[in-house]
């Protein structure tokens, strides 16, 4: 199998088990379509509507966590999809980042006692950032304090029918 795919299976796995421990369901759309990778839904609680959202996967291995922050190099079409104003859209969209090491050999690690998904996954909003003359790429900030963990995704969950 060539990097790339792997790289997307193993981001796709990620996300999907953060998503089994927030209780949420994490689905893949029939293809990519407006930088949808994978779509969240959290289901009704006590009468009250779950909240949903899209997301673009990106994996890589050049991630340097030493700062506040890293940049990504991320498409520009993908980049324009995402930074759409969360009150146009009916699902918000953003852009999880899996960084992994980069011998696929060393992304999981079994033991009886543990499982363990290697290095991290960041989530971020490009909601509302401005347009760029760039052409092919945009560098987008991301925090390293901005982990996708549960509390990350059930934090950005839009209840559907909030206002447009």
């Amino acid at each position: 199998m060539h990097i790339t795919a792997q790289k997307d299976h193993f981001s796709r796995a990620v996300v999907r088990a953060v998503a089994a421990a927030a209780g949420i369901d994490a689905s893949v759309p029939p293809h990519d379509q407006n930088s949808k990778d994978i779509e969240f839904t959290a289901p009704d609680v006590a009468g009250v509507a779950g909240g949903q959202l899209a997301a673009q996967l990106k994996c890589t291995h050049t991630v340097d966590t030493s700062a506040e922050s890293f940049t990504y190099d991320l498409d520009i079409k993908d980049y324009d999809r995402l930074r759409v104003e969360r009150e146009k859209l009916y699902v918000p969209r953003v852009l999880i980042l899996v960084d992994v090491p980069e011998d696929p050999e060393d992304w999981i690690l079994s033991k009886p006692e543990q499982m363990v998904l290697k290095r991290c996954a960041y989530l971020v909003s490009l909601t509302g950032l401005p347009a760029t003359s760039n052409t092919s790429t945009v560098a987008v900030k991301i925090p390293t304090e901005q982990v996708f963990d549960v509390q990350g995704l059930l934090g950005n969950l839009k209840p559907p029918g909030d206002a447009l």
